[in-house]
């Protein structure tokens, strides 16, 4: 099997890849937030005073490895024992890459990092230096599936709204980078001492006729309709009617209020890093 890793600013997917079929078996997701606290001791961040010892280190790394093998394989994790062909890891946190790095080694008889240079696209309109992991395998997968329906818009709603732009000849143009659904809402409500705690809910109209009413409409139409303009202002530019391929956990929440069609893949960034995965 193959171990891929997609670490994001909220969460931390690991999956187990069946190597004969390409298909997800297994996956285990956890808050990042947890694991870099963890992943602190496991790069034994504070070895200048010698804080976290030796033992400690390798205890937080085994406990880890144990988790992700019992999670994704129904077994138990024996020290010395690779379990995953390979490992492929997406992280947009630096604080988790040197752990990832350590869990991966312990895991897998190879391992590398997604970057510019193993992804396989044509990045070179684009400074790719910092374009994110993420991004990279969303849209090697959108090429994978959707490679004869160029040129494509391929959207990530989650912490952020990613949208990147491949023009006809699968060469990555650039994109746009705006704050994603829930982080909008959340700034809205930190600004506005009357406001709670936001939780999505479906609009009953464009038109909120209470405040929450409003929040609803502003927040879900809000982020649809920026979807559909950039859309079409891509589209517009490029000259060509472009193809929109969405992923990410926001989507669920304005699928359903977008008129442009698009087509939507949960599993895209993950589908990315098993097509990497099998790049030589």
């Amino acid at each position: 099997m193959i171990l891929i890793v997609d670490a994001g600013n909220t969460t931390i997917t690991f999956a187990a890849v069946s190597e004969e079929n390409d298909s997800i078996v297994k996956r285990f997701k956890v808050e990042e937030d947890s694991f870099q606290e963890d992943a602190k001791v496991i790069e034994y961040a504070v070895t200048e005073n010698h804080e976290i010892s030796s033992v400690e280190r390798k205890e937080f790394l085994e406990k880890w490895c144990r988790d992700i093998v019992e999670a994704l394989c129904n077994k138990e994790f024996t020290c010395d024992e690779k379990i995953f062909s390979r490992a492929v890891i997406s992280s947009v946190v630096i604080e988790d890459e040197k752990a990832l790095g350590l869990i991966a080694e312990k895991l897998a008889y190879e391992y590398i990092f997604v970057n510019k240079d193993n992804c396989g696209l044509d990045l070179s309109k684009y400074s790719a230096d910092t374009l994110g992991a993420d991004r990279m395998a969303d849209m090697v997968a959108a090429l994978d599936k959707y490679g004869k329906k160029l040129p494509l818009i391929v959207f990530d709603l989650g912490t952020a709204t990613t949208c990147n732009v491949l023009d006809e000849n699968g060469c990555f143009l650039g994109g746009i980078i705006a704050p994603g659904l829930m982080t909008a809402a959340n700034a809205l409500l930190s600004k506005a001492s009357k406001l709670k705690e936001y939780k999505v809910n479906e609009p009953l109209s464009i038109i909120g006729n209470t405040s929450q009413g409003c929040i609803d409409s502003g927040i879900v139409y809000g982020h649809a309709l920026m979807i559909e303009g950039i859309i079409r202002k891509v589209s517009e530019k490029l000259g060509k009617k472009c193809v929109a391929v969405m992923t990410g956990g926001n989507t669920e929440h304005i699928r359903d209020y977008i008129d442009s069609p698009f087509y939507y893949e949960p599993d895209l960034l993950l589908q990315g890093l098993i097509c990497i995965s099998k790049k030589k």
